[in-house]
């Protein structure tokens, strides 16, 4: 059986392969699969990156022996690493920091206020950096980036950040809610996402963040409290450089201060999980094909698939341009790949069984 498919696009890709390979797995002739294209044009989509795709890993790109879904495509170790935690790449696509300053205002608020010449700022950040780690997050950067940019809820954020970490480390930390006091009653409101440095010292200056530090153990609030006062005047020194930290962290603080002291925080889901668990890998890939489109061409051809330059009948499959952007484009190219395995039942009954 002869089929032509048109377009140089990981759709049509993806399509050539899954039919050879379904015809293989059901034990037929495999289909003389043939694309019109040119595959020296294919658009590339460059590492490094790390999502959960069942299809690309079954097309073997970027696979990860035993780790099922988990799909790590490298790159320069210098370039940022895109992530999705969607099921198949379709979606929140952000990327974290491989080159140690971090990408996220937060993070660079912290990386700087390390570096600082000002003992206060060391002091401050030296302080900071030894809660998180004893909560079970190290102050890496990308794991930082992760924290505070995820396209996720709050502690939803948290809970990935932490399974990161420990891929990373082996360690678990205490679990984040030792800290609050077990009372029992109203809970505070949590501030709002997007809440700025400044606008936190505002809240503390007239009363409104007391209810949310009444939720912290007395031990941890003298020692909250105090970091805040050297938060507050180092800002009166540099004109508030740094406040997104500090925003960024009462996001996350005002969520953890809704919780009952033995509470959880949300499991992901498996697919976000597959990737946090994954992080780690992925912030050391540099070696081995770092364009996913490569790849894809690489596999089609192992196959027997072939690339010709025109045919009297091909079957032209629905695809979208790809985009500019590193992060649109990957997006673009994991729901092009999810997508064209979605269709692949009705293109085998077109192909197998074409009077049907």
């Amino acid at each position: 059986m002869d089929v032509t498919l048109i377009g140089n696009s990981p759709a049509v890709l993806t399509a050539g392969i899954l039919l050879i390979s379904r015809a293989r797995s059901f034990g037929l002739p495999s289909p003389r699969v043939a694309i019109v294209g040119d595959p020296d044009q294919i658009t590339p989509v460059e590492g490094p990156a790390v999502l959960h795709s069942h299809v690309l890993a079954s097309c073997g790109v970027g696979r990860e022996l035993s780790r099922g879904a988990l799909v790590i495509v490298p790159g320069p170790p210098d370039a940022p690493l895109m992530v999705s935690f969607a099921k198949d790449g379709r979606s929140g696509w952000f990327q974290i920091d491989m080159a140690g300053g971090g990408l996220h205002p937060a993070t660079q608020g912290l990386m700087r206020l390390s570096r600082d010449p000002r003992p206060l700022a060391r002091d401050a950040s030296r302080r900071l950096r030894r809660m998180l780690s004893g909560l079970g997050l190290p102050s890496e950067p990308a794991l930082l980036d992760l924290l505070f940019a995820a396209p996720e809820p709050p502690l939803s954020r948290i809970s990935l950040a932490l399974r990161a970490a420990r891929s990373l480390t082996g360690e678990e930390g205490s679990p984040m809610t030792r800290l609050l006091t077990p009372e029992h009653g109203v809970c505070p409101d949590p501030l709002p996402l997007g809440v700025t440095g400044e606008e936190v010292l505002a809240r503390r200056a007239d009363g409104r963040l007391d209810p949310l530090l009444g939720r912290v153990r007395v031990h941890a609030r003298d020692a909250l409290e105090e970091w805040l006062d050297d938060i507050a005047a180092l800002a009166l020194e540099d004109g508030g450089r740094d406040l997104a930290l500090l925003g960024a962290l009462a996001e996350l603080g005002g969520h953890l201060g809704m919780l009952p002291a033995s509470s959880m925080l949300p499991p992901p889901d498996s697919a976000a999980d597959t990737v946090a668990t994954g992080i780690g890998a992925a912030l050391g890939a540099s070696a081995g094909e770092r364009d996913a489109s490569r790849s894809l061409v690489t596999i089609f051809r192992f196959l027997g698939g072939r690339f010709v330059a025109d045919a009297r009948h091909p079957i032209r499959l629905m695809d979208a341009e790809p985009p500019a952007g590193r992060l649109e484009r990957w997006q673009w190219f994991a729901r092009a790949v999810a997508e064209s395995a979605d269709a692949v039942d009705s293109l085998w009954r077109q192909v197998m069984d074409p009077a049907s």
